[in-house]
């Protein structure tokens, strides 16, 4: 492919008209936590707006645009506009020459090289924000407009694979909460009238972990890692996130984590506290952090782990559990083992809670068979995404 190489400057630029607090009151306004990290989408598809009027100038801008999220560029916020609006000053409205398709230059600067030579020019410990100077300054591969257009045309269309897949891995997340529904009715109203005992009376044991000082890295084979409160906060188990457990500190085999463990996290922000996940697999050597918990079931327990692992993450009980957090202004909201044990728990017949566990594996898999299509799909869009800018 033929095509000449040129510094972006001179093919675009910064367009900075400003607007004082309180005019354009007709324009939408865009904050920078409205543009999705990495994806070149807004939250929820469209303009975010602030509660109230920003008090500070913002940038005008419209469909001719890129905007660039100049604070922690190596957050990837860039995104084309499909109308007019104004933005945070920390959203740099970029705006392409006749010679330069907007959308060849939203894919160039959401590429990973250019990403991380962005970020690694960045001033400000904190809170880095981009060099503008040094953007503009970077090599851009420009070939004619019509192959331009070709190559936004691949792009978009393996983008596009992408987000197909990651909508199929939405909707498959919010089937079993709607079957829990189905089967069991709303915790809240209780329904069915199942009966209702106290989570105590069902467990056999509430584990603590414990968290001393750990290198801040994934482990090495023959070490011992310690779960980080991510590794629950999603309600899906990860075993990625963990530190490591320095080689001189003995490892506690009564808290390893094992397979068939339900984990709850007894300490977080208030959005996150009483998170639950249940350990399908893991591997060795991996240690309970000091702010999860893991609820141990009796064989002969009136509930099975599953049932209670996604009852506990309906929302009508995520609340039921926030409450029962407790701590002082300025602190994360903690769950003690004693109010823990008070949670009020629904417990189907035994029949029932195993049709439920059935149809969570069945739909396990189907997540697992998804997430692999997505990551095939993401590396694809990556490697086109490389390659297509791999001459600047």
């Amino acid at each position: 492919m033929t095509q000449s190489l040129v510094s972006l400057g001179s093919v675009c630029t910064q367009d900075r008209t400003s607007i004082r607090p309180g005019h354009a009151d007709e324009l939408a306004y865009l904050g920078l936590e409205g543009i999705e990290s990495g994806t070149g989408r807004f939250v929820d598809g469209e303009l975010s707006k602030t509660p109230e009027e920003p008090q500070a100038n913002s940038f005008r801008f419209d469909e001719r645009h890129v905007l660039y999220g100049k604070l922690r560029p190596y957050l990837n916020k860039v995104a084309l506009p499909t109308g007019a609006g104004k933005c945070s000053t920390e959203i740099i409205p970029l705006l392409p020459r006749a010679q330069l398709d907007r959308r060849y230059l939203s894919y160039f600067l959401r590429t990973p090289g250019t990403v991380k030579q962005i970020a690694e020019r960045s001033s400000g410990a904190r809170m880095p924000r981009a060099d503008m100077d040094f953007v503009l300054s970077l090599p851009i591969g420009l070939p004619a407009m019509g192959e331009q257009h070709r190559i936004v045309d691949l792009l978009a269309r393996a983008e596009g694979i992408v987000r197909l897949r990651r909508e199929a891995q939405q909707k498959a997340a919010e089937v079993i909460p709607a079957i829990f529904i189905d089967m069991f009715g709303n915790p809240a109203t209780n329904p069915k009238r199942w009966p209702v005992v106290q989570l105590g009376d069902l467990l056999s044991s509430i584990d603590s972990g414990h968290s001393p000082k750990c290198h801040d890295r994934p482990r090495e084979h023959d070490e011992w890692g310690v779960l980080r409160l991510g590794a629950v906060s999603r309600c899906e188990y990860d075993e990625g996130e963990h530190k490591t457990l320095p080689r001189n500190l003995p490892a506690d085999p009564a808290i390893e984590v094992r397979s068939g463990d339900l984990l709850l996290s007894r300490k977080n922000t208030a959005e996150l506290v009483g998170a639950s996940a249940y350990v399908w697999t893991t591997g060795t050597q991996m240690l309970l952090p000091d702010l999860v918990f893991r609820l141990g079931l009796p064989d002969a327990s009136r509930v099975l782990p599953i049932y209670l692992w996604k009852l506990l993450t309906i929302d009508a009980k995520r609340r039921a559990l926030t409450r029962l957090a407790t701590g002082s202004a300025g602190s994360m909201p903690n769950i003690s083992k004693e109010r823990l044990r008070t949670l009020p728990i629904e417990v189907p017949t035994r029949e029932l809670q195993v049709k439920f566990a059935e149809h969570v594996k069945e739909m396990r898999s189907i997540a697992l068979q998804q997430q692999s299509a997505l990551d095939k799909a993401e590396a694809v869009f990556d490697a086109l995404l490389g390659g297509a800018f791999s001459g600047a």
